[in-house]
């Protein structure tokens, strides 16, 4: 595939993109609706829900539901939006959380499990006829389907099953997309196991999140609304001084598109795509949704703040900076605390002209000052946004919608003195003084790899626009040409250390996510495309690429570079020095954000985060639990069943929900 190929592609996908959220047509196919566009709703009219004083104790046995219910997403006058949204009982407590979307945060502890029982209540429900299945897709399809999957829209139960991300826990609790069930469990998906998971809280302490993964319909079980916080607290090592209480504040930004009725609308388009009539490559809206609400504000004093943001979009990237909607002065800098597996070990400064990149599934925890406010500004700013959709490269934000994503007005008196952490004025290694990030990159520990691997990311191209995306040109299922049989590809042994070196063929830039692990970013670097993609094709059969094949190569053959993957070696291609992660980016993470026409580079180890370089090498195990211990273990020899494994995909869901997912197993 030439250069000038690739960009086509890449431009075909935009412009595909582009028509389809730009239609005016009915989404449904099966209920007709007329688009409620962005600019039609009026701004800064609710404020924003928070969760402080009122989070739900993860250290009590929960049990968290599935509904669907109405809620007022849209301003006052406008209708309620039909959402599903999880809610959560306490053991002992006859008060429930919610229904509530997203979901009331959990609060966890470390060191204490919490103990999950998920109820899947999803029956008959409304918003089915909204969000239509795409049955061309390999997905969970819990009745075996029959019709026309081109005309007949899915009707069945709807299959679930929640995913904590971020989180340490055995595959059995992991909430894999086979692991799905329907209501009343009356089907379940080849992964499984039970409906009550642990999970250990063993990690360390971060911001993670919780929300749906069922295979082929996540894209769709998430749009509706099934998604939450899950805090990871660890007093013992966290500073006590850090903003908190109603100055700790959990932020998920999400867009979407409503009708005229105030309901969800997710564009079917099947004339424009064919294959997949009701599957698109990025869903991307025209409306900011924040904690539940479209366009927010949020009150505070002039003091320091602590903010949780997470990215909830299908497909939207969000660079962000504050500024004052008047002056158009900057507003004051934000300092990044945190990552998505914890926290830095010194803050990062993101001030002017600098921006907050985050990526769906990506995490910042971070804090601003609002009483050190640049001269000049007033007592509101903006939260604006300037990612362009599909990142990086599409169309720029619409200045008066998806550039703006919610206000700031500091109008409440000071309740007291800001004794809080301070970022500007913090000492290196102020924010974890007695536990430093344990660093893995091999420079660094003068400790080899114990594998490198070279994967691709890949974009298949069909008559109506992009037909799937794939990671290493394979399939889920991982059927392939090139190995010795279809399966499981990425199998690293427990307590190994492992350099990915993920080339980007794509024109887009897709965040990558692995279960199970938190690992961390070493590097961007350039390559040569053109011609690693002469060199790419001709390394297939018959010498020119074989879409969905898998790669070229045996996978566990390693190339020039000694690396496996069954790809070309892509040292020669090499262009400029490798960049290092930003200040910001020098922490735990879970998922990275990968750029076409680069080698991303990450380092995993299947081993916990604190534990130190040479206190675990490959083979042992540890974790508080067995993953390696396969779905037929009943006990690992931790108390726990074994699972069906992991899986690693672009959380972009839209494109795991068709083939950008693969699983993987822990090895002993």
């Amino acid at each position: 595939m030439k250069r000038s190929a690739l960009l086509l592609a890449g431009a075909a996908a935009v412009l595909f993109t582009v028509l389809l959220i730009g239609s005016t047509a009915g989404a449904s196919v099966q209920v007709p609706q007329v688009p409620l566009v962005g600019n039609a709703i009026p701004k800064y009219q609710d404020p924003l829900p928070t969760f402080a004083g009122n989070r739900v104790d993860g250290t009590k046995d929960l049990t968290v539901t599935m509904e669907e219910f109405q809620q007022q997403v849209l301003p006052a006058g406008f209708p309620a939006t039909t959402v599903w949204g999880y809610g959560i009982t306490e053991a002992g407590n006859p008060t429930p959380f919610g229904p509530l979307y997203p979901a009331y945060t959990i609060e966890a502890q470390r060191g204490v499990p919490t103990n999950v029982t998920y109820v899947n209540n999803l029956v008959n429900p409304v918003l089915q006829q909204y969000l239509t299945v795409d049955q061309t897709l390999h997905w969970a399809n819990p009745i075996g389907a029959v019709g026309d999957p081109l005309v007949d829209p899915y009707t069945g139960p709807v299959p679930a099953v929640t995913h904590l991300h971020g989180g340490e826990v055995p595959s059995a609790f992991d909430g894999g997309p086979d692991a799905w069930f329907t209501p009343g469990l009356a089907q379940t998906g080849p992964g499984f196991v039970t409906d009550t998971y642990t999970y250990p809280n063993t990690q360390e302490a971060a911001t993670l999140w919780f929300h749906d993964h069922a295979l082929g319909t996540t894209r769709l079980n998430v749009y509706a609304g099934l998604a939450g916080f899950y805090l990871l607290r660890d007093p013992l090592n966290e500073p006590g001084n850090l903003p908190g209480g109603n100055q700790e504040v959990e932020i998920v930004i999400q867009d979407r598109m409503f009708d005229t009725n105030g309901q969800w609308l997710f564009p079917d388009q099947p004339a424009l795509n064919p294959e997949h009539p009701f599957w698109q490559p990025e869903f991307l809206g025209d409306a900011i949704v924040v904690n539940g609400k479209t366009w927010p504000y949020l009150d505070v004093e002039p003091r320091r703040y602590r903010f949780r943001f997470l990215n909830g979009s299908n497909a939207r990237f969000y660079s962000m900076r504050l500024m004052d909607p008047v002056t158009m002065l900057p507003g004051p800098p934000i300092w990044q605390i945190g990552t998505d597996g914890g926290l830095l070990d010194t803050p990062a400064v993101i001030g002017f002209p600098k921006e907050l990149l985050i990526a769906p599934g990506e995490r910042a925890d971070v804090i601003i000052d609002f009483g050190a406010l640049p001269p000049g500004t007033g007592p509101d700013f903006i939260l604006y946004n300037s990612a362009r959709a599909p990142f990086p490269k599409g169309a720029p934000v619409n200045p008066k919608t998806t550039g703006q994503i919610m206000k700031f007005r500091v109008v409440k008196p000071l309740s007291g003195p800001d004794t809080s952490y301070n970022p500007a004025a913090a000492l290196p290694g102020s924010l974890r003084p007695n536990n430093p990030i344990v660093v893995l990159d091999p420079a660094k520990t003068n400790r080899a790899p114990d594998k490198v691997r070279q994967l691709t990311l890949n974009e298949i191209m069909g008559a109506g626009g992009p037909l799937e995306v794939l990671l290493n040109n394979t399939k889920w299922d991982g059927t392939m040409s090139g190995l010795p049989a279809p399966g499981t590809t990425e199998m690293p042994r427990v307590g190994s250390t492992e350099v990915w070196e993920i080339i980007n063929l794509t024109a887009d830039a897709h965040p990558i996510h692995l279960h199970l692990v938190q690992f961390q970013l070493l590097s961007h670097q350039g390559f040569q495309t053109s011609k690693y993609l002469r060199a790419y094709g001709a390394a297939f059969a018959g010498g020119a690429y074989n879409p969905a094949a898998g790669p070229p190569g045996v996978y566990g053959t390693p190339n020039a570079d000694g690396a496996v993957g069954g790809n070309p070696a892509v040292g020669p291609f090499l262009q400029r020095k490798p960049m290092p992660p930003a200040a910001n980016e020098m922490g735990w993470k879970d998922t990275v954000i990968m750029y076409p026409g680069e080698v991303t580079r990450i380092v995993v180890r299947w081993a916990p985060q604190d534990v130190l370089v040479n206190s675990v090498s490959a083979g042992v195990n540890k974790f508080s639990f067995d993953p390696t211990a396969g779905q037929t273990v009943v006990d690992d020899g931790f108390g726990y069943p074994g699972g069906p494994g992991y899986v690693w995909h672009c959380h972009i869901i839209d494109h795991e929900d068709n083939e950008m997912m693969r699983p993987y197993t822990v090895a002993p």
